[in-house]
């Protein structure tokens, strides 16, 4: 269950590398977080050191994702990435 937590990481990742726009991103993420914050309550559960992992790995996503929010035309964009990040990161917590 771990596939949708990935996507979701692999996307925003994306974002950051310049390979999606942020509009981009949402139509992916729009499916993957869906997914991905049941599949990330059951990781917690079954697999907590990669929970641990993956929670890391999106609060630097997240806080680089939230840097560049100030300096990026498509800023309204690129919060919804981060809330997309966000629920997910709870949902590991």
């Amino acid at each position: 269950m771990r596939v949708p937590v990935e996507q979701v990481i692999q996307t925003a990742s994306k974002v950051l590398e310049g390979e999606f726009t942020a509009r981009e991103a949402i139509t992916i993420l729009a499916t993957l977080t869906r997914e991905a914050v049941p599949a990330a309550r059951e990781l917690r559960a079954t697999d907590p050191d990669r929970a641990d992992a993956y929670r890391e790995l999106i609060l630097v996503i997240g806080r680089e994702l939230r840097g560049r929010a100030n300096e990026r035309a498509d800023a309204r964009h690129l919060r919804a990435v981060i809330e997309d990040l966000a629920a997910v990161l709870r949902a590991l917590e």
